[in-house]
């Protein structure tokens, strides 16, 4: 009887394996175009690009490696006597979970970007936001890759290990604390980008339908900075266009529910089925996996509908020319000279530590950076609190 159940779950697996290959090799070429395709619109990256370009290359990454592995060692076992080893599964289980949580994380972090930017848009301005958005992808990736190596290294069922017969990934078969804990975060995640885009929301359709008087209030002038020579120094960003304003909000919007009815609630609904039930279906496998591989599909489409970020098979062309010449701009659009050896091979690296030595470099072509340092130097000395060097 169990034989015949064991068969009865391959059979089902086997019949979706070869859909889900193709499916996953149409949703890496898709995310891949939806990169090149924001890259080649956007002139001055922002924190919202970043973000946006971040979440697809977690799609790509996770069915270019667990997805993909998952899809050809199942059609192996079709073919042959190849079964799943330990290490196998234990590379599969730890970078599906990571890839899971680091998407559902970026979702959220998108949500909470948008609301800030719509609710407290001067703060917004004035902070530095591009650190921020690296320094959060770096701890969702952090958090993630550690949450989800723990049962690679032990944090697992030590009386029936998932990985002993077949590659069993659902959490009710890694073990109650990582599925408990896996449960919470994803419950959270989901539930605070539900409230953040919510909150933009109503704050986009407040301003739209108010008065004159509340529209200024929420209205931010571009300002800049120049010095004695009119030089320009630096510069903050004014309030976006109502047009552009509604159509980001209504493509995070998108993102966020897509990803909340197609993979955060399924997640959510088949790891509190497996917990309660203390065992796997089929059907809680072709779920998460269909669903994964859905919402990966789908976020190219929500970029391909916005004008905004929706690029030209010429100027795609042109964007990958540019990378592959090196042709680098600093964060004011201006081309920026680089040097053998000269550390300024970006500008937007350093955005304030070097900010004065960044401008004269990208502004003179006779410039050779190593001069710059004893003036860089004297400045840390005489103003240690205006320089930062992160």
């Amino acid at each position: 009887m169990v034989d015949e159940m064991t068969t009865m779950k391959d059979d089902v697996i086997n019949a979706n394996t070869l859909a889900w290959l193709v499916c996953s090799g149409v949703s890496i070429l898709a995310n891949t175009w939806s990169i090149l395709s924001v890259s080649a619109k956007q002139k001055k990256w922002k924190p919202l690009e970043f973000l946006i370009c971040t979440l697809a290359g977690t799609h790509i990454l996770n069915m270019a490696i667990p997805i993909t592995m998952y899809c050809v060692i199942t059609l192996r076992r079709q073919h042959s006597n190849y079964e799943w080893n330990e290490g196998l599964c234990k590379v599969f289980v730890s970078t599906f979970y990571t890839l899971t949580l680091v998407t559902c994380f970026s979702v959220t972090s998108l949500s909470y970007h948008r609301m800030w930017m719509v609710r407290w848009p001067v703060n917004y301005r004035l902070s530095n936001t591009k650190k921020q958005a690296v320094h959060t992808v770096m701890g969702i990736w952090m958090v993630s890759f550690i949450l989800s190596t723990l049962p690679a290294v032990g944090w697992h069922d030590t009386i029936d290990r998932f990985y002993t017969s077949d590659c069993r990934f659902i959490v009710t078969e890694i073990g109650l604390g990582f599925g408990v804990c896996f449960l919470l975060l994803i419950g959270g995640s989901v539930a605070m980008g539900v409230i953040c885009i919510g909150i933009a929301l109503f704050q986009t359709f407040s301003i739209q339908a108010g008065h004159n008087a509340d529209k200024n209030k929420f209205n931010v002038p571009t300002i800049v900075v120049e010095d004695a020579q009119g030089k320009r120094r630096s510069s903050i960003d004014g309030s976006e266009p109502l047009k552009t304003s509604l159509q980001i909000t209504y493509l995070i919007s998108g993102i966020v529910f897509i990803y909340d009815f197609l993979t955060g609630f399924p997640i959510l609904v088949v790891s509190f089925a497996s917990l309660k039930f203390d065992r796997s279906y089929n059907w809680m496998v072709l779920c998460v996996l269909w669903c994964s591989i859905a919402q990966s599909i789908l976020l190219p489409m929500f970029l391909w509908a916005c004008d905004r970020y929706r690029a030209d098979i010429r100027m795609v062309w042109e964007k990958c020319v540019a990378i592959m010449s090196n042709d680098e701009v600093d964060e004011e659009g201006l081309p920026c000279i680089t040097h053998h050896s000269c550390m300024y091979k970006n500008c937007f690296l350093f955005p304030k530590a070097t900010n004065f030595a960044c401008k004269a470099a990208c502004a003179n072509s006779n410039f050779h950076p190593p001069s710059i340092w004893p003036t860089f130097i004297l400045k840390i000395i005489l103003y240690p609190s205006s320089v930062d060097l992160l």
